[in-house]
């Protein structure tokens, strides 16, 4: 493992990286094209979001991601959201894909 490092990006990537290379003992440094992140994790809201990974690993570690995150959040006194999200249907399909969604997550019917 190497004693220094650099990241390239702030954004949930970058820092995640970071993170786990500060973890290791790794000296890091992180750069950003501009004054904050403004890439793929602002368009994606900065979403950790474990809804629709299939049992098992990909699921586990998508929890350990979202549990990891909590964690930063507490220890940095940033503002985060822990509930889940909100899904909205405007036709018939697109409720069916959400009923079939939660059909396969174990969740009752909310039709």
């Amino acid at each position: 493992m190497p004693d220094k490092a650099i990241v390239i990006g702030a954004g949930i990537i970058g820092l995640a990286t970071a993170r786990a290379l500060a973890s290791r003992g790794v000296a890091v440094t992180v750069l950003e094209r501009g004054p904050k992140a403004q890439g793929a994790s602002i368009r994606n809201f900065g979403m950790i979001w474990p809804v629709g990974q299939p049992e098992g690993a990909m699921y586990e570690m998508a929890m350990s991601s979202r549990s990891i995150w909590e964690q930063i959040g507490k220890e940095a006194k940033i503002w985060y959201d822990p509930v889940g999200s909100v899904h909205l249907a405007y036709n018939k399909e697109e409720w069916n894909v959400l009923e079939e969604m939660a059909t396969l997550m174990g969740h009752r019917n909310y039709s």
